[in-house]
């Protein structure tokens, strides 16, 4: 059976889009050319990552969810979520303490058993994951189904806090240093642990990739580089703001990360590589596939389903 080195790279193939004049490095070129395209769907890394870590959706019980502090801003045509990372200890416990009513209506308490990431544990009926903040942050939030008696309890608790936070200390000393407000919490939840992991070493994806590696013992490691791991998450080029800065790092892309792996490929007929932009484009390599030679290389273009 194959087994896949899996590589996710968020963001690479708009940040490619939006600027043709950056050349692909050899190695990266040649995989575009090679390998085979198959459907990709928008997921977001982080349940990728939980999948392959043997997490999925309960229909009922108690589960964990991500409480991602964001601040909120019209759209075009719905409200913009954006995190909130300038936080101190003081402003999190005064937020999270003017919120306890809040949560004690939904049944939620707060859980800070992984210092650095904010997180709920709640009970409730019907399957719901919410939307990861790769892909919902930054972005026009979308309608919601009411569909999962869970879901209506969340956003229930989300208007809640909204009006909680709306005129709180904490919001108005950050208004008048011109920091942003929070006005509520983005909440995901990758499920529970109830199959076997696939992976056995993840790299990269921070404090949020450790939480979920960790609750099921798998190594995890916070650089992305490492040539050991068989899931690596490069997020880097979600925020990839100039030519320059996106060429070196296609650059490392290909000679740190994808020749090391493509080496591991050439020794090893079950490995295959998997390349994959969640939403836009997931390539799969085996050695097979490398040695197709006559096969030119190409840019990034998208796959379809």
């Amino acid at each position: 059976m194959t087994r896949a080195i899996q590589v996710l790279v968020p963001g690479l193939w708009r940040s490619s889009a939006q600027a043709p004049e950056v050349p692909l490095p050899r190695t990266l070129a040649r995989i575009a050319g090679r390998a085979r395209a198959e459907p990709t769907v928008d997921t977001g890394w982080e349940t990728e990552l939980a999948h392959a870590l043997g997490f999925r959706q309960p229909t009922a019980g108690e589960r964990r969810w991500l409480a991602v502090p964001v601040s909120l801003a019209p759209g075009m045509t719905d409200l913009v979520a954006t995190r909130v990372e300038d936080l101190d200890a003081g402003e999190i416990e005064a937020l999270w303490e003017a919120a306890r009513p809040e949560l004690d209506l939904a049944g939620a308490a707060p859980e800070e058993r992984f210092p650095g990431l904010h997180l709920l544990v709640m009970a409730g009926e019907g399957r719901w994951e919410g939307v990861p903040p790769s892909v919902g942050l930054g972005h026009s939030m979308q309608a919601l189904r009411l569909d999962s008696p869970v879901y209506r309890r969340l956003q229930v608790l989300a208007n809640n806090l909204q009006m909680a936070w709306f005129d709180h200390a904490v919001n108005r000393s950050r208004v008048a240093a011109g920091q942003a407000p929070v006005q509520g919490l983005w909440l995901w939840s990758p499920g529970l642990p109830s199959e076997a992991p696939t992976v056995r070493h993840v790299a990269g994806g921070g404090l949020l990739a450790r939480w979920l590696a960790e609750q099921v013992q798998v190594t995890w490691s916070a650089d992305p580089l490492d040539p050991d791991a068989d899931f690596t998450v490069l997020d880097v080029f979600l925020s990839a703001r100039s030519s320059d800065r996106f060429a070196g790092l296609l650059q490392s892309l290909s000679d740190d990360v994808l020749e090391k792996r493509i080496a591991r490929v050439r020794r090893d007929p079950s490995l295959a590589l998997v390349v994959h932009d969640p939403g836009v484009a997931r390539l799969r390599l085996n050695r097979r596939d490398w040695r197709r030679f006559w096969i030119r290389a190409r840019g990034l273009v998208p796959a379809r389903a």
